[in-house]
């Protein structure tokens, strides 16, 4: 037992004199870890206040274009304008979070009532690419489609119609399916028309468009 002490002893001891004949760098290097635990908590955190910042002001821009709209004055286009410029700004510099989302989304808005469907297209695919895991991308993804729909861009539709559907969560997915069926059929696809038809019926069978879906399927089955 004494030996085994004494074994225990030595042990601490040179423990004790290994720390205080290198404590310098040992200081130095609990000290850089310490320093980059402080950095990424501190970047954390004003990351999140600046993503937070940023919504704000966001929001703000929003709320007063849904204002301007709402007075409809004379110089309301060239306000408009204005604001189109500061949502594309703030776009521009929030790229992949909800600020980023919400001013791709509200300047899509923006040309929807402009009748631009080309731009409209483009904001609303860029609002979808800013939260690509998040519900709402789905919801962006459908508008994109519709604005290539209106512009007859029907491969265009397809693909953003599609990529709606994938989200599960996405509320408008059996509308999404049926426009898909629907784009297929006018493109004389009917196979592949039925497919997506059949898709619909089988996933969602009491929605109103599964029910539409069936008497497609029907009158492209005795054509």
């Amino acid at each position: 037992m004494a030996e085994q002490n004494e074994q225990m002893l030595s042990f601490s001891e040179r423990c004790g004199q290994f720390l205080t004949q290198h404590r310098k760098p040992i200081v130095i290097i609990l000290g850089m870890i310490c320093a980059v635990v402080a950095i990424a908590l501190i970047a954390s955190s004003l990351t999140s206040r600046a993503a937070k910042n940023a919504s704000v002001a966001t929001e703000a821009i929003i709320s007063e274009w849904t204002d301007l709209r709402d007075k409809n004055t004379e110089d309301t286009a060239v306000k408009e304008d204005a604001l189109v410029e500061k949502l594309e700004k703030q776009a521009a510099a929030n790229g992949r979070t909800y600020a980023g989302f919400r001013a791709y989304t509200t300047l899509g808005e923006i040309y929807v009532l402009r009748k631009d469907w080309e731009k409209a297209l483009d904001f609303y695919q860029k609002a979808g690419e800013a939260l690509p895991k998040a519900y709402t991308a789905g919801i962006a993804y459908f508008n994109a489609a519709a604005c290539a729909d209106e512009l007859q861009q029907h491969d265009k539709a397809l693909e953003l119609y599609a990529l709606s559907a994938s989200y599960d969560d996405f509320p408008l997915k059996p509308r999404a399916l049926f426009n898909i069926g629907r784009l297929e059929e006018s493109l004389s696809h009917s196979d592949k028309a039925v497919e997506a038809y059949t898709k619909l019926t089988e996933s969602y069978p009491d929605n109103d468009w599964a029910l539409l879906a069936k008497s497609r399927i029907i009158a492209l089955s005795i054509q």
